[in-house]
């Protein structure tokens, strides 16, 4: 698991990684924490993380505010709310929080949370995007995927760990992989809407930089399967 933490305040960011040493394996996790805002933020928009610990009061902004950004960065991480402050309880779920913490009850409260997400995460199913011919076995992990496109006779899958080609078609692609996590762009390309990160005059632009454009036919969809995705409201199609 990838764990991140901001707190403006270094001994709480200490506190946190102490209270994860205990509750998890060395080897189970990731732990990385931040004092800075900006720095915090830069860093997010790269890499995955399943665990997010949000202070709730921060220099120059709160905790809501970085907690959206977030939530559009990474829509499926788990994110937990950590403050003083209870009148802040209501808002924070406004982001879809898994726990609001208060910082007195964390040395019991933490672990409790821990626990279930560690049950949570270990009953998710990866699903995988398999290649299959005479020369070739792969198994891609959907999660990975940023997009595909048409490349004549093949489909060209661009993901975490580089590209890879498979003869057939885009409905026969499109078909393969879990609807509700995809969308299609126009016939020739498809792109995951965990991985897109803006929509801007008809172009997409995706976690790893690559903007693609979207058809006048399709843009409307596109538009509300990204709000859809982003808000937790996408349903299986």
């Amino acid at each position: 698991m990838k764990i991140v933490a901001l707190d403006d305040e270094e001994q709480y960011i200490e506190l946190l990684k102490e209270i994860t040493k205990k509750s998890y394996r060395e080897e189970d996790y990731e732990f990385r924490g931040y004092t800075n805002v900006e720095s915090f933020l830069f860093d997010m928009e790269d890499g995955e993380y399943d665990i997010i610990l949000l202070d709730m009061e921060l220099p120059g902004t709160n905790g809501l505010e970085v907690g959206q950004k977030v939530r559009l960065l990474h829509p499926e991480a788990f994110i937990i709310f950590i403050t003083n402050h209870v009148e802040y309880a209501v808002e924070a779920y406004e982001v879809n929080t898994f726990r609001y913490i208060p910082k007195v009850l964390l040395k019991e409260k933490l672990p409790e949370a821990y626990n279930v997400l560690w049950i949570e995460m270990q009953l998710k199913e990866r699903k995988y995007f398999v290649i299959q011919n005479q020369s070739k076995l792969e198994r891609i992990p959907e999660d990975t995927i940023y997009y595909m496109v048409k490349d004549k006779k093949y489909v060209r899958i661009v993901h975490r760990n580089g590209e890879s080609r498979v003869r057939m078609t885009m409905d026969e692609a499109f078909a393969r992989i879990t609807a509700s996590d995809f969308v299609r762009l126009d016939r020739s390309q498809i792109a995951s809407l965990r991985h897109i990160m803006s929509l801007s005059a008809h172009k997409v632009k995706l976690r790893d930089g690559t903007f693609l454009s979207v058809s006048q036919p399709q843009l409307t969809n596109v538009k509300n399967r990204i709000m859809e995705y982003w808000s937790g409201t996408y349903k299986t199609r």
